[in-house]
């Protein structure tokens, strides 16, 4: 790896990244939920309306949780990539449970959406229903990411040291020998 920026000797930046990476996951919930209060989760206008403002903010908290996660490589913490491949897992479900509860509120909207703003309601409904699945696609991969850890590098001095099986063939030793009598 560079010295450019090595994070594992440099506990400033790395505090700096931890917040970063905390504010980039946070304050976007943070937002929509005050947007989103006082919660109504017995009202389906205000579910569908929710999962839309929800599935919105999912970019930033999706990139805090890659910062987060190639940080742990960098570092080689695979505390840390087990903690985020945790909170991903955690998004996913969630993400599973929204769009589900979301298909079945958008159903029931769609009987008592007015014929004027049906197209509104259709387009809507697709955005939030494919964005969602794009993101649920895109945590699990972290979650992958996470719970396979950071892989331990060998050092300089050890891989110069191993030899490939394959690395002495068509090496010439300077003792060939004379065949066929030349």
């Amino acid at each position: 790896m560079s010295d450019f920026l090595n994070l594992r000797d440099d506990r400033s930046a790395r505090r700096v990244v931890y917040v970063s990476a905390f504010l980039l996951i946070m304050v976007p919930f943070l937002q929509a939920g005050a947007q989103l209060w006082p919660l109504q989760l017995g009202n389906v206008q205000w579910r569908y309306s929710a999962a839309n403002a929800l599935s919105s903010v999912l970019l930033l908290p999706y990139l805090g949780l890659v910062l987060l996660i190639l940080l742990s490589r960098a570092i080689e913490s695979r505390n840390l990539a087990k903690a985020v491949g945790v909170g991903s897992a955690v998004v996913v479900l969630g993400l599973l449970a929204s769009l589900t509860v979301f298909a079945l509120d958008a159903v029931q909207l769609k009987a008592i959406v007015n014929s004027s703003v049906m197209s509104s309601f259709e387009t809507t409904t697709v955005r939030v229903g494919v964005v969602t699945t794009l993101f649920l696609l895109a945590f699990s991969l972290i979650a992958l990411a996470g719970f396979s850890g950071p892989r331990r590098r060998r050092s300089a001095s050890s891989q110069r040291h191993t030899r490939r099986p394959d690395e002495d063939e068509g090496r010439s030793t300077g003792r060939e020998s004379v065949v066929g009598g030349r």
